[in-house]
């Protein structure tokens, strides 16, 4: 007998009824957030010569906008990524700390397919990429999003790490 639970999953179909993260992306990078075209900018610097690495970020010089950095570790065969660094302005917003977590500790299904989704995009074309969207945390209004992700590569060339921000806004409450 097919039951919810025992049904193939489909990543088109939400399973629990509930609205999806669907981000929106933008391979263009029109930021609109000041603090993300700071960390875009700060990027760019680091990619003058040569495909930026880790080692060339300097938190000193990021200053005050590292509250809103991501950096997420990449592996690849299988992509996989791991929270390396959420700032603390993200995880006010967000009411949690996932530093340290792989992407299947902290999402669940289908969630896990559609965050995978946003993050594979830098991992696996070396852009960077914008999103922007909506997103809902337990006990948190909803909010208004736009992202920025870059790609740090390793000594052969492959994308190691993803670098960039995330900047929040609440939504407009609606009677």
């Amino acid at each position: 007998r097919m039951t919810e639970a025992t049904k193939p999953w489909r990543p088109d179909i939400d399973l629990l009824g509930t609205p999806r993260y669907r981000p929106v992306p933008d391979p263009s990078v029109a930021l609109a957030s000041p603090i993300l075209q700071r960390l875009y900018a700060y990027w760019q610097s680091k990619a003058v010569d040569r495909p930026p690495r880790r080692a060339d970020l300097d938190p000193l010089e990021i200053g005050p906008d590292i509250h809103n950095v991501i950096l997420l570790e990449v592996r690849h065969d299988p992509l996989r990524f791991r929270w390396r660094l959420l700032g603390g302005e993200l995880v006010e917003a967000i009411g949690r700390n996932m530093t340290g977590r792989r992407f299947e500790e902290v999402y669940p299904h289908p969630l896990l397919a559609d965050v995978m989704r946003v993050f594979s995009r830098a991992a696996l074309t070396g852009l960077p990429v914008r999103h922007v969207g909506t997103a809902r945390f337990v006990e948190r209004n909803h909010l208004h999003y736009e992202s920025l992700h870059c790609p740090l590569f390793d000594d052969v060339g492959q994308v190691a790490m993803v670098f960039g921000g995330l900047h929040f806004g609440h939504l407009p409450v609606r009677d």
